[in-house]
């Protein structure tokens, strides 16, 4: 009889031992290091903005590169590129480098004004022009090449406006 006793004791004691060996795992002591604290929440920093120049009205201009730019058929290349966290405002012209070619004329229109400004700038392959902080809201942008020729009225001979280039700089 007792070892029947012991048959039906045994699993009983098993289940004591693994139950009491598992409160001592548990025990305050044994316990797991406390989870660290939690850093303060911060606001996410505003995403940036960049926004490549487009030739709205100019389709099958475009001729590779990053940033695109544009070009009809023998005038300059153009393109630009609004980066709002470097705060900056490029334009990449060129692509003539004939000795033919003195400078190229720049027009561009920004949004407080009102007509086309002007500037002459020395030929070359590839230029780029910058603002930095440019005024927000919506910019254009066109680039001809120019000779300086005895036989031109006006005292030049250019080549045809590359596709004019839209940008806006605002957010949003």
């Amino acid at each position: 009889m007792n070892v029947r006793r012991s048959r039906h004791r045994t699993p009983v004691l098993l289940c004591t031992a693994v139950m009491f060996a598992s409160g001592l795992a548990a025990a305050p002591g044994a316990a797991a290091a406390p989870a660290p604290a939690k850093a303060p929440a911060t606001t996410p920093e505003a995403p940036c903005t960049v926004r490549d120049g487009y030739p709205p009205g100019a389709r099958n201009t475009g001729i590779g590169g990053s940033p695109m730019k544009y070009r009809f058929a023998n005038s300059p290349y153009v393109g630009a590129r609004y980066d709002s966290c470097a705060g900056t405002l490029k334009l990449y012209y060129g692509g003539h480098t004939s000795p033919r070619w003195a400078y190229y004329e720049v027009q561009y229109t920004h949004p407080t004004g009102r007509d086309w400004k002007t500037w002459q700038v020395r030929i070359g392959e590839r230029r780029v022009a910058t603002w930095d902080d440019p005024e927000r809201g919506s910019w254009n942008f066109k680039v001809r090449a120019c000779a300086q020729s005895i036989d031109d009225a006006q005292g030049r001979n250019c080549t045809p406006w590359s596709p004019q280039l839209f940008v806006y700089t605002g957010t949003g």
